[in-house]
């Protein structure tokens, strides 16, 4: 009896330490396998980094204008198209003659009428300083502003015309430079064309030129002529758009566009 239980246990031990041998076997190989999968991860994680890092730059612009563009597309999804009046017009060039005669209609309009009521003032004034002075002449206050009111009404019709002398020289020194025009039913935009090539500046920093957007507000005043339109935003900044830049029937569609936009506030003064 003690010999078999003594073999039964001596069995049952050889069995034991068989299972636990073939047990530590197989997870020695599940760890030699999760080892090397870990090491490959790795290793994979390290060139991607690599990668990244030695392109980083690349890597960042991409991101950004990937947000960009997403971005732009989220905005613009739901919205129709712009359908313009007026394309994009060829780029054109503004003539000094063409400058030269839209600024005198924008002094005609925003310049003169002011100063021509100024000098009638100072011209009354005048008179009725030199009147108390020939009635009195010991009264040399009543001269001195008497000649005080001719200097002023000398300035007033004086300097409109240094300005524009000003001016045009400034024009003269932008010859060469291109515009672009376009307008559809909520706005007309100006675009100046960026040169092909400026010497000694990589193209990278020169800034992109922004786009000059006018609107139909109330104070956007045009005027019509033969060879140009004057389009004025407020009494301070104008544009000029010459008519050799369009062609076709566009004339007759910005002229039918801004009487029905604007109203009384464009004049046609051919």
């Amino acid at each position: 009896m003690t010999n078999y239980d003594d073999n039964t246990d001596k069995n049952n031990s050889e069995k034991f330490d068989s299972e636990t041998e073939e047990f530590l076997k197989t997870e020695d190989l599940e760890n030699i396998e999760s080892t090397e999968n870990t090491e490959s991860e790795n290793v994979d994680a390290a060139g991607i980094l690599s990668s990244i890092d030695s392109d980083s730059e690349n890597f960042y612009e991409y991101r950004e204008e990937k947000l960009t563009n997403d971005f732009q597309n989220n905005n613009t999804a739901d919205k129709p198209a712009d359908k313009k009046l007026i394309p994009d017009t060829a780029p054109y060039q503004i003539s000094y003659d063409i400058y030269s005669e839209a600024y005198k209609v924008y002094q005609k309009y925003y310049v003169f009428p002011k100063n021509r009521i100024l000098q009638l003032i100072l011209l009354l004034l005048a008179v009725d300083f030199g009147y108390h002075g020939a009635v009195n002449p010991d009264n040399k206050l009543a001269f001195f502003l008497m000649a005080l009111c001719a200097a002023f009404i000398c300035a007033l019709w004086y300097n409109p015309r240094r300005m524009r002398r000003s001016i045009m020289d400034v024009v003269r020194e932008m010859d060469g430079d291109e515009y672009v025009f376009s307008m559809d039913d909520e706005k007309m935009t100006f675009c100046t064309v960026p040169p092909e090539l400026i010497q000694d500046v990589p193209d990278k920093e020169i800034p992109p030129a922004r786009p000059t957007e006018l609107y139909y507000t109330k104070e956007l005043h045009i005027v019509e002529k033969e060879k140009f339109f004057l389009i004025c935003r407020g009494k301070q900044e104008f544009f000029v758009l010459p008519k050799y830049a369009l062609y076709d029937n566009q004339t007759e569609i910005i002229r039918s566009n801004l009487e029905k936009r604007i109203g009384k506030r464009f004049r046609f003064k051919i």
